[in-house]
């Protein structure tokens, strides 16, 4: 996997005009965070024009003031590095399929890697730069789907799916494996993560999934925004059950009530999977009814958490 590939000329109608080499401006921040502004902010109160705020985090403030929870965000962030474990065999496995130029083979491959960091993106507002490298949508950038910025998954997914150009998709997936590896790393730095924040993402995440991706924005090319809710939920719920167990955690009825908004939520998506593969029922069969039913279910999953976190004195 320690091939080094040379830089292919996109085919004319493939849609990258750029390398991907080019670090645009990091228009990618706090892309969660006017979701939780919203979600956390009560009935009837304006949201402000705009926020260069990603997930409210306390930080330093936090660690002092409640010291016992600092096991608990540990716990959280030690399985996420495994998941980053996870994930980067997988883009390495995408990038070889992609080399093989085996269309089939690559979009496979692709649905295969998408899990891990669905899970992991909960936590994003520690690693704004890589998330934005790595998950970024072309509404992110003012430049859309050619800015020179955008890359990681999307940008692939819209190679093979949308335009079956796997020459052009291969130094994005290059990119990838090196943007996984610079996350793990990253995913070192405790200092990056406290409580405040760790809330402050599982809030925004599951608001998110309500307010636009089931507008299915997050997989539009692959039809695979199933497996985007279910992963999100699974990342949520794995950051959550640290705070559970801690001494002096989440009371035991405000995290009754998230586990069962959790359960809820798993059982819409549940049987639109089968074993063996990570791909799901495709998004476009879901009718409308299902899918609202999925949106509230999330709302129910993000008032919860809003209720936990308040238990925890982290409203701030």
């Amino acid at each position: 996997m320690n091939r080094t590939s040379n830089h292919h000329t996109p085919n004319q109608h493939g849609p990258n005009q750029h390398r991907p080499d080019h670090h645009g401006p990091d228009q990618h921040l706090g892309r969660r965070g006017f979701l939780f502004a919203s979600a956390a902010l009560p009935v009837g109160l304006a949201l402000p024009a705009a926020t260069t705020a990603a997930y409210p985090s306390s930080g330093v403030a936090v660690r002092k003031e409640r010291p016992e929870l600092n096991d608990a965000v540990a716990a959280g962030v030690a399985y996420f590095r495994r998941r980053c474990d996870d994930q980067l065999p997988l883009d390495e496995s995408l990038l070889e399929a992609i080399r093989s130029r085996d269309l089939s083979a690559a979009r496979r491959a692709y649905v295969e890697s998408r899990p891990p960091y669905e899970e992991i993106e909960t936590c994003a507002y520690a690693f704004e730069d890589s998330d934005r490298d790595i998950d970024a949508r072309p509404y992110a950038f003012d430049g859309g789907e050619t800015d020179e910025a955008f890359r990681g998954f999307h940008k692939i997914e819209a190679m093979l799916y949308a335009y079956d150009d796997l020459e052009s998709a291969e130094p994005f997936a290059e990119t990838l494996v090196a943007s996984i590896k610079r996350l793990r790393a990253e995913m070192d730095q405790l200092d990056r993560f406290d409580a405040a924040g760790q809330f402050g993402g599982m809030i925004a995440l599951s608001n998110e999934i309500a307010a636009k991706k089931v507008s299915s924005e997050e997989e539009t090319w692959s039809d695979q925004t199933l497996l985007i809710f279910r992963s999100n939920w699974d990342g949520i719920i794995s950051q959550f059950r640290p705070f559970a167990a801690a001494d002096g955690g989440v009371p035991s009825a405000a995290s009754e009530a998230v586990e069962a908004a959790y359960t809820s939520a798993e059982a819409l998506v549940l049987p639109h999977f089968t074993s063996g593969t990570a791909a799901a029922t495709p998004y476009s069969r879901i009718g409308v009814r299902e899918r609202r039913a999925m949106a509230d279910a999330s709302l129910r999953l993000r008032d919860a958490l809003i209720s936990a976190s308040r238990a925890l004195g982290l409203e701030g």
